[in-house]
């Protein structure tokens, strides 16, 4: 089939790195909006010739790319060496010691696409820095792309995020393929419900501690806005600093809470505790935390779940006797 999930969890990811390096040509409508999408024509079509004009472009002064010409029909490992001594780019982009040996047009080329890795990957750099903490060398190149090519960063944190997507799809759709919708009625905290949304968008895409510090806070806020209800709203004010412990406490004696739904509360709370304290949690123990807090939500705020059983049985004897649905 061309849209089961196995075909589709391989092509969207492929389908986004062709975009991103940039193999498609699109076209746009009077409007701007995108329209068609081709094949670039020229893709892969990247010759020796251009190679070499975009060596001596990329503003980088290399007197190898000369050396290397005028050798070329007598290269020796002394001789590609000594080339490649200043080549524009870094070792770590330009395996030198492989090329030794290599004819003319493979040392070009090999040239040619490390330097363009390492001009890719610098504003990359700039933009990873951007999450989390960076250094003082990343916030100068910041301040020198911006300067110099102001249109470079936007254009490279469009391409940051599609790399995200691009890494994530696959385990975000497996992820999300084991969960199953949890009725509840509408007297759910709004608080409570964007805690649980925020918690299981955060596993389903891997930021685990987050999630399950927000698991923490949506069984905290939903046993919380219980005991309220049940007029023990002084009661829960009234709890020493270690509140959410106590809180629990509370919920069990007064019948909120039973055995089972304690005790995932509370394995809740010390796992979300371990997380804030430095402890990186697994992905297998933020999924079983995170199913325990959706029991939990169901427990205290479970709604009847209609019975449409019927419809779907309609709907199936019509497809076996070839009918519409």
């Amino acid at each position: 089939m061309e849209n089961s999930p196995s075909r589709l969890i391989a092509l969207v990811p492929w389908a986004l790195s062709r975009l991103l390096s940039g193999d498609y040509q699109v076209t746009l409508d009077s409007e701007g909006a995108p329209q068609t999408l081709e094949l670039d024509p020229d893709y892969g079509a990247v010759s020796i010739e251009k190679m070499e004009e975009n060596l001596r472009a990329c503003g980088v002064p290399w007197d190898g790319l000369d050396k290397l010409s005028a050798w070329r029909d007598n290269l020796t490992p002394e001789r590609i060496s000594e080339a490649l001594a200043n080549a524009p780019a870094p070792p770590h982009f330009l395996a030198r010691e492989e090329l030794l040996h290599a004819e003319y047009p493979d040392i070009v080329a090999a040239v040619y696409w490390g330097w363009r890795r390492f001009i890719d990957f610098i504003p990359y750099a700039v933009i990873s820095s951007r999450v989390g903490l960076g250094g003082s060398n990343e916030a100068a190149l910041e301040n020198g792309l911006q300067g110099l090519i102001p249109d470079a960063l936007p254009r490279e944190v469009v391409k940051y995020v599609v790399r995200e997507m691009i890494e994530t799809f696959p385990a975000t759709v497996e992820r999300l393929s084991a969960f199953q919708v949890i009725p509840v009625t509408k007297a759910v905290p709004t608080s409570v419900a964007q805690y649980a949304r925020e918690a299981s968008r955060c596993y389903l895409h891997g930021f685990f501690s987050a999630s399950l510090i927000l698991c923490r806070s949506c069984v905290e806020s939903a046993t919380e806005a219980k005991l309220r209800q049940k007029g023990l709203g002084k009661e829960a004010e009234a709890l020493p600093f270690n509140k959410v412990q106590e809180l629990l406490k509370l919920a069990f004696t007064s019948g909120i809470l039973d055995d089972l739904t304690f005790c995932m509360a509370d394995g809740i709370r010390k796992s979300a505790n371990r997380a804030v304290h430095g402890t990186v949690p697994s992905e297998a123990e933020c999924r079983d935390r995170l199913e325990q807090t959706r029991a939990v939500l169901r427990y205290l705020y479970e709604a009847p779940v209609p019975d449409v059983l019927p419809y779907f049985e309609l709907v199936k004897r019509k497809k076996e006797r070839g009918g519409r649905a």
